[in-house]
């Protein structure tokens, strides 16, 4: 038994050794290696019982040994008892009820999903054909910042890469198994790999999926930063670009698993290049509304007839033809003819609609502007910008998350 602990606890300690001084949980690091090293013993036992069993009953067999008929009727007697350890010791999990073990997974997190099916064939097909439970952890991570538009565009990438004539050495396939090892929790595998490997992953396209594992490599390429998905940045550029506060602008997204925030890259601007930008949080991330276009296009306003003083809106707002559009916060404000009294006021009788942005300080040429309520389309220059459509807020908790990022300071 002590060299079987020597052997299977070695590999364990030399991690140790070589780990790295910058490691900042080294508590959780030595946790981990407990376990690698409990499995490995219980591997070595499995493998030691058994070969040395079967190798006795070669040799009663082969005549090699020749015991009493007493001891041989005691080695007889012990085969069913090795028997009966051998399956106490496998774990009957595919011989519960389906319904059972269908329940059992539903309640497992998808790093651990991802762990039980690298256990056997059996329990990985059955972890993969489940496409209603990846379905559901995809709606409760991501549901808030992918729009039908980032799973046209993925299932998209796939017919693409279904289609693709590389070379098979090029485009060698991952089981989603292999990438969902993104999610496992042991520290050590991941400063072992290193960045480089990383890096490497997040590079290469998402495999193609056949029907069983769709869901999962859905959440694979989402979880391991492989897939850049359209949404929609609040207040991008935030180090220190107040041009941009109270905005909302397209961009296409990749999840960083490493800081729990994504990578944003911008549409260019006229001649410029594209921009990204690092550590977006988030609060700063929404799904594109299903009713706005394409960042270049002019949004149909439907809301006008509706629209009155106190009403909250977003408005397209560029900087000239060449830039696409961003969404800006603002209300509805009162006609100069108007005193303001609710039960008097008349504005949303007039064609024309004050849009204030009350963020900027009075005065400033940002505050307010008028548009036409029945005959509203693109107005503006090259100096203001360029107004768009208007799209009116509908809901409590998308003024909330507006609000969220008023300014400190009034602008000028």
């Amino acid at each position: 038994m002590l060299p079987l602990l020597l052997i299977s606890t070695l590999p364990a300690f030399t991690l140790l050794l070589v780990a790295p001084a910058s490691c900042k949980q080294p508590w959780k690091l030595v946790r981990e290696l407990g376990l690698v090293a409990l499995l490995l013993a219980r591997e070595l036992l499995s493998l030691q019982r058994h070969p040395a069993a079967a190798g006795r009953a070669k040799e009663r067999q082969g005549g090699v040994l020749r015991m009493p008929p007493s001891k041989a009727k005691a080695v007889k007697a012990e085969e069913p008892a090795l028997a009966e350890d051998a399956d106490a010791a496998a774990l009957p999990v595919l011989d519960l009820p389906e319904l059972v073990l269908d329940r059992v997974l539903q309640e497992l997190s998808p790093a651990s999903l991802a762990a039980v099916a690298c256990v056997c064939a059996g329990l990985r097909d059955r972890c993969s054909s489940m496409d209603g439970l990846w379905e559901r952890h995809v709606r409760r991570k991501w549901g808030r910042v992918l729009s039908a538009a980032a799973r046209q565009e993925w299932e998209a990438e796939l017919l693409l890469a279904a289609t693709s004539t590389l070379p098979r050495s090029a485009a060698r396939r991952r089981s989603w198994v292999d990438s969902l090892a993104c999610a496992w929790p042991f520290s050590w595998t991941r400063w072992l790999k290193g960045d480089a490997a990383t890096t490497a992953a997040a590079a290469r396209p998402a495999p193609p999926a056949d029907s069983k594992s769709k869901a999962a490599c859905w959440y694979r390429a989402l979880e391991c930063g492989q897939f850049w998905f359209p949404a929609q940045v609040y207040n991008r550029e935030q180090d220190g670009h107040v041009g941009f506060l109270l905005s909302c602008y397209d961009a296409h997204l990749r999840y960083d698993r490493r800081t729990d925030t994504f990578t944003a890259r911008y549409p260019p601007h006229g001649r410029k290049l594209a921009k990204e930008e690092d550590g977006v949080q988030w609060c700063r991330v929404r799904a594109a509304p299903a009713s706005t276009p394409p960042p270049h296009d002019l949004h149909v306003s439907a809301c006008l007839d509706d629209l009155r003083p106190g009403d909250h809106f977003e408005i397209q707002w560029r900087k000239n033809k060449d830039f696409p559009y961003g969404w800006w916060y603002g209300a509805v404000g009162h006609l100069e003819s108007c005193n303001a009294n609710e039960h008097l006021c008349r504005c949303h009788e007039d064609d024309a609609i004050v849009l204030e942005f009350k963020h900027y300080a009075p005065g400033s040429k940002w505050r307010q502007t008028t548009v036409s309520r029945k005959d509203h389309r693109e107005k503006g220059d090259e100096t203001d910008g360029f107004y768009g459509g208007i799209r009116k807020l509908q809901t409590k908790d998308e003024i909330t998350t507006w609000r969220r990022f008023w300014p400190v300071d009034v602008l000028n």
